[in-house]
């Protein structure tokens, strides 16, 4: 999964944007600068708007070809002119074994059964030789979609669904002052700290000066919050995203999609 979501933000946030995306599981980034914060190389494919100057979509793969570093996989776009079952295999036929992977970006508009028609690209690949060649698709994809798909897609670049994820609705507030607890009406008063227990899941919300004990599972509990700065200073050096992306990865890797339907974590489905 590649973070796309660049052209739906600002661009002075872009990087940090596509930083969190990877941090939160992507794969790779689109935009160059974002690349370089996470020390890795941007991933993306040949864009509309080269095979709509060139108007031919095998042409504008074979100017790309000729002067793009040999390093950057090919990646043709297949659906700008033509059928995109048709096109696969032109490109294909073209550049054979240098043809990285095809990408499907029909607008919904278009698509009808998008299954179908990705099947259809599979089988005619696969007749014609070209099992290597890989397929993407991008535009409207989410999770959902993603798992609808898995059985014939490859790889996707998802960028509203990033880009524009639900809000997560907080504020910060004055709860202590120089150490004495003391908040505004309808806030809960003092320090607090987070436990979240290892073995099931389970979240709390204790004051600071409370320890957590066991939870209920038997399970230990950690200590979320952990302070980078303290009077000033920073205390913590904050860890490397690839770090980062292991640990969101193996908690994401706990928690299911019925899960979060189930708990109202995410109300837009």
């Amino acid at each position: 999964v590649i973070s796309f979501g660049a052209r739906r933000m600002h661009p002075a946030i872009a990087p940090m944007i596509e930083r969190n995306a990877f941090i939160g599981g992507c794969d790779g980034v689109a935009v160059t600068k974002s690349a370089e914060l996470i020390d890795a190389e941007p991933v993306g494919t040949i864009p509309h708007s080269l095979v709509l100057v060139v108007g031919d979509t095998v042409e504008a793969l074979r100017a790309f070809n000729e002067v793009v570093d040999p390093k950057i996989r090919r990646v043709a776009l297949i659906d700008t002119l033509q059928d995109e079952k048709f096109e696969a295999i032109r490109v294909a036929d073209a550049l054979g074994k240098d043809l990285f992977a095809v990408r499907l970006d029909t607008p919904s508009s278009r698509r009808g059964d998008f299954l179908r028609i990705l099947q259809e690209v599979r089988w005619e690949l696969d007749l014609r030789g070209h099992e290597h060649v890989r397929i993407l698709v991008s535009g409207g994809i989410d999770e959902h979609e993603i798992l609808r798909l898995n059985e014939v897609v490859d790889g996707y670049g998802v960028g509203t669904a990033i880009a524009n994820a639900p809000v997560f609705n907080f504020a910060l507030d004055i709860v202590e002052i120089e150490g004495r607890p003391f908040a505004k009406r309808g806030k809960r008063s003092g320090a607090k700290q987070v436990y979240r227990c290892h073995a099931c899941g389970a979240t709390i919300v204790l004051a600071a000066s409370r320890p957590p004990g066991a939870c209920a599972c038997g399970g230990e509990q950690e200590a979320l919050l952990k302070p980078l700065v303290a009077q000033g200073r920073v205390v913590r050096d904050l860890p490397p995203p690839r770090t980062v992306r292991e640990y969101v990865l193996d908690q994401v890797s706990r928690v299911s999609l019925d899960t979060l339907r189930r708990s109202g974590q995410r109300a837009d489905f």
